[in-house]
């Protein structure tokens, strides 16, 4: 189904974005959101994913970066998901920067203990997937099988794949491929019970998905033949909630939150995968793990409370620093990172705020707007 939003009129780029007080606004012309990362006088954008809020927010990267700049000034304009119950958790942004691909669900928040520590909101039920169109603000809704989560986009942006956690009454059990540009799912794989994340290699010949449900796990796959090709599942750890290829496609390392340790694995031979080492992560419980090729660095967000971990590399040897203290509370899911990797962005679901790193100096603040929980989720334009 395609959704064409109600825009009103946005501010030129010549206005002060502050002056702008819009919950829509235009995105294309000459407010447009992408034109490729900022390009052509367009802001770079960073998207937050605002769940319970139902919306997207797409914010000024130079204003969030300028170490001044607040919540509201920062807001470009926001996105109304409202259509579509408990709202957007997840969001990845196309390599040319013109396409947010959107999961709308409850993810694991819908029932018990993750539910309390985000202080017991109530979840509307419902989940799908959706694309939006960040020049023209066209929003088509796609149907997966299970409800989404997890979204990997490759990197010449023609196919996304999501790995589809489902719900607490409909656990989901497979991964979908979709394409962008004829915006419809092209393949559905099934799976083991619960894949969280997805993720590809550097060079897009392979993939691998992490399986929440069972003794847990993760598959490797070749992206050319995703189900002929599914690797036997490998244990990695209690709950493994994210997965991040290094620089190559022989390592990925994955993140188990209940056993609150990160797991290195050998995918040299990508049909039998194999565990180099675990270790124990301070600060509390890892979720999200992203890789930073310039660095050779891996950042987690942990908790409960709330620390950015940063996790050195040495050959097959994974170091790892102190905490760093963030603003937020609980559940900070995952790091975005810009291109030029100067600069991280932590969102945290139960304060109501983004955290912004500047990964040189080590200084950190944090922005807020939103009314409901949320951002769950954050993605920088490329």
């Amino acid at each position: 189904m395609i959704h064409r939003l109600g825009w009103i009129a946005f501010c030129v780029l010549g206005v002060a974005v502050g002056g702008c007080d819009s919950s829509t606004g235009s995105a294309g012309g000459s407010g447009g959101a992408s034109g490729g990362g900022g390009t052509g006088g367009a802001p770079r954008l960073v998207v937050t994913a605002d769940w319970l809020n139902q919306s997207l927010t797409l914010l000024d990267y130079a204003k969030l970066t300028d170490g001044e700049s607040d919540g509201p000034s920062s807001r470009l304009f926001t996105i109304d998901l409202s259509e579509w119950e408990p709202g957007p958790i997840e969001v990845e942004i196309s390599p040319d920067g013109t396409a947010a691909v959107v999961a709308v669900g409850p993810a694991f928040f819908d029932s018990g203990v993750t539910n309390t520590l985000i202080g017991s909101p109530e979840v509307p039920p419902g989940g799908t997937l959706l694309i939006v169109d960040l020049d023209t603000g066209d929003v088509t809704e796609l149907v997966t099988e299970d409800v989404p989560l997890g979204i990997a986009i490759s990197a010449d942006g023609a196919l996304a794949y999501t790995a589809n956690y489902g719900t607490s009454d409909a656990p989901g059990d497979t991964l979908s491929i979709i394409d962008i540009a004829q915006r419809r799912v092209i393949q559905e794989i099934s799976l083991d019970g619960r894949p969280e994340q997805v993720a590809l290699s550097p060079g897009g010949t392979l993939g691998v998905v992490n399986i929440a449900g069972g003794s847990g796990g993760i598959h490797i796959f070749e992206t050319a033949d995703v189900e002929g090709t599914l690797s036997p599942l490998v244990p990695t750890g209690n709950d493994p909630s994210d997965v991040t290829f290094l620089d190559d496609e022989t390592r990925v390392v994955v993140a188990n939150s209940f056993s609150l340790d990160v797991t290195l694995v050998d995918i040299s031979d990508p049909s039998a995968p194999t565990v180099i080492d675990s270790f124990e992560m301070e600060g509390g419980f890892p979720y999200g793990v992203t890789y930073m090729p310039g660095r050779d660095q891996i950042l987690a967000p942990t908790g409960t409370g709330s620390n950015l971990v940063t996790i050195d590399r040495d050959a097959d040897v994974l170091i790892p620093r102190l905490p760093r203290m963030l603003p937020g509370r609980e559940f900070p899911l995952t790091a975005a990172v810009d291109a030029a990797e100067t600069f991280a962005f932590v969102a945290h679901v139960v304060d109501r705020e983004l955290s912004i790193i500047d990964l040189e100096s080590g200084a950190v603040r944090s922005v807020s707007w939103l009314a409901a929980p949320g951002p769950t989720y954050v993605a920088v334009q490329p």
